[in-house]
């Protein structure tokens, strides 16, 4: 999942370094293209759990160690260089995000497949770019 993850983010810091955009949505006769929807899925969440967990998994992390209170775990304390496994969640919290993006966005872009198999998605362009 990690490989993913650094896929995923290189390439979209590449492309907004070069001010070119990296989701872009195609359809075929009118459809979108699946593999589009689940790129615009998966990064949206991605960047937005991403935005909102890790922060917030960081700050815990660093009230813990500040406060000084005992970190219990299976009923015993953790001390010394034990602290450390405290770290975990950080070190952690982006594979589990991309994993669950990669699953989120991977169960929509099914459950679309299927409801298109009853009736037609169709994407209509109201003006802008095209």
């Amino acid at each position: 999942m990690s490989a993913l993850a650094a896929k995923l983010s290189s390439a979209m810091v590449g492309a907004l370094h070069e001010g070119e955009a990296w989701l872009e949505l195609h359809t075929i006769d009118g459809r979108l293209k699946p593999g589009d929807a689940f790129k615009m899925i998966a990064t949206g969440y991605l960047w937005g759990a991403g935005a909102l967990f890790v922060p917030a998994i960081t700050l815990m992390t660093i009230i813990i160690f500040l406060s000084g209170a005992p970190i219990e775990t299976n009923g015993g304390i953790v001390e010394g260089s034990q602290r450390l496994k405290v770290l975990a969640p950080v070190i952690l919290a982006p594979i589990i995000v991309a994993g669950q993006a990669v699953m989120i966005g991977g169960l929509v872009v099914f459950g679309l497949w299927l409801y298109e198999k009853r009736r037609p998605i169709r994407v209509i362009n109201h003006g802008g770019d095209a």
